[in-house]
């Protein structure tokens, strides 16, 4: 065998391997981009559940309250305590609120409340779909004239839509809570101090790009996850697979999304 045939049997292995996988992903893409108009139109229609839109959102939102709220609590610490220390050392300590608190709006709010739901909620929401497909109680929808995408994806796509700004504002106002606590350990920052700081940095386009973040983001968790699990076929390892699979793509794309938006949103003060 040649050194060129040897190269060749060795590199073909791997390019087979990153073509699947890219297909893998365009096939996603494309299943999620049909989901989603799918989705839209029946909410455009009226065609809403309103009882399984509440049931939604009692699981989506409220079950969450607790681990969401723990989890922008200890971030605000962290974060709080770092620019706290670093401010000080450059005598801007007036300035750790304004800073903190642009953080939280912009960023620390959506990304925590986004992430911890898409643990929590995500992979539930594919685990939960696939043991449906794979035990055919999708074919069973199907056959009673029943549409799969409005019985199952609209209510947890309102309900997502409903709750992830609710949690987002939630989390945001932990951690600022959790700014101030810090500040004033860390700093002996009054709270006076940190709110005026506040005031004078967070504008009202801000909040805009915290809402925005919060739709894109109750978007991708919903309809990846549900998405995923209308689409695995096999048997019980696949649901594991399945759920694993939403987890990777849904934090992936909220990170890229976050990046998008903050770039595109971003204009000098």
């Amino acid at each position: 065998m040649t050194s060129a045939s040897r190269e060749k049997s060795s590199t073909l292995p791997g390019l087979g391997f990153i073509e699947n996988q890219v297909g893998i992903g365009l096939e996603l893409i494309g299943q999620v981009v049909v989901l989603l108009f799918q989705t839209i139109s029946y909410m455009v229609r009226g065609r809403i559940d309103i009882a399984e839109t509440f049931r939604q959102a009692y699981m989506i939102g409220v079950k969450s309250f607790v681990v969401v709220g723990i989890t922008a609590l200890f971030v605000g610490f962290a974060m709080s305590l770092q620019i706290s220390r670093e401010l000080v050392n450059f005598g801007a300590d007036t300035a750790i609120g304004g800073v903190v608190s642009l953080a939280l709006v912009r960023e620390i709010g959506p990304i925590t409340a986004g992430i911890t739901v898409a643990g929590r909620v995500g992979s539930s929401i594919a685990a939960e779909i696939t043991t449906m497909m794979i035990t055919e109680q999708i074919d069973a929808l199907k056959v009673m004239r029943i549409d799969p995408v409005e019985f199952l994806v609209v209510p947890r796509y309102t309900a997502g839509l409903i709750m992830l700004p609710v949690l987002s504002i939630y989390a945001m106002f932990i951690g600022l809570i959790a700014g101030i606590y810090i500040a004033n350990i860390a700093a002996n920052l009054p709270a006076e101090t940190f709110l005026d700081s506040v005031k004078q940095t967070i504008l009202d386009r801000d909040f805009t790009v915290h809402f925005l973040k919060s739709i894109i983001n109750a978007t991708i968790i919903i309809i990846f996850s549900c998405a995923i699990g209308l689409h695995t076929r096999g048997g019980a390892e696949d649901v594991g697979i399945a759920t694993t699979r939403t987890i990777v793509w849904v934090m992936t794309c909220i990170f890229i999304f976050n990046y998008f938006v903050t770039s595109l949103t971003y204009a000098p003060r």
